[in-house]
């Protein structure tokens, strides 16, 4: 049994009941519930609502809130599907941070052992700060751009959670606050400020990708609409 626009309206309302509000994550679960109902109705002949009823008493242990304190920070709470998403992403994202972070840290201390040039540091210095302002200048544009955002996704949320952060970032680099260089004369590194430095480069490239993948679906979600 092909279901009608009107019942797949119906699995989409009881998901947001259930807290499934991010477009992305809510179409790909109303079309595996939809099959599973319509699988359903083929072999048993009952009526919608009790079909609806049943598949989502399966699908229940997956809506229950949950939460991820420590990855997720405190007091976020979602169906578990969501907050499983979340957290098995925030784990991949913080292990290639640390692992494309560390590699750049020790490339260019390397750089710095084997040279011993101020000038080579410092256009490497230069090229890190000037790469941090045009990403920051990107990240304001992107998040200018979304404003009016009517798609509601998973990889806005990420955008716009981590948006202060990489302004509060912006700042303290900006004001000098992590000085990778003590002085224009000195060619010493200070590593706690690189490190700082790089994680900031990376974590806007990420928000750009998640900008990137937002845009992309909602212009998908726009073609598909009638």
């Amino acid at each position: 049994m092909k279901l009608t626009n009107q019942q797949i309206a119906q699995i989409e309302e009881t998901l947001v009941l259930n807290g499934v509000v991010y477009d992305d994550i809510k179409i790909e679960l109303i079309d595996h519930i939809a099959s599973e109902i319509e699988a359903e109705s083929m072999s048993e002949a009952k009526p919608f609502e009790i079909i609806l009823k049943e598949v989502f008493d399966k699908w229940k242990p997956q809506l229950k809130a949950t939460s991820h304190n420590l990855l997720l920070g405190y007091g976020f709470l979602a169906p578990k599907i969501i907050s499983d998403k979340f957290a098995d992403d925030k784990k991949k994202e913080l292990f290639v941070a640390g692992i494309t972070v560390c590699i750049l840290t020790v490339l260019i201390l390397l750089i710095k052992n084997k040279f011993q040039s101020t000038s080579i540091l410092s256009s490497i210095v230069f090229v890190l700060q000037t790469t941090s302002v045009l990403g920051a200048l990107l990240i304001t544009s992107a998040r200018l751009f979304v404003l009016n955002s009517k798609a509601k996704t998973t990889y806005l949320f990420w955008f716009k959670k981590n948006f202060y952060l990489i302004l509060l970032y912006g700042l303290l680099i900006g004001f000098g606050f992590f000085p990778i260089l003590p002085t224009n004369r000195n060619i010493e590194i200070k590593v706690g400020s690189l490190i700082v430095t790089l994680a900031y480069l990376f974590l806007i490239f990420g928000n750009l990708k998640l900008f990137y993948k937002h845009f992309q679906f909602e212009k998908k979600l726009s073609f598909t609409k009638p």
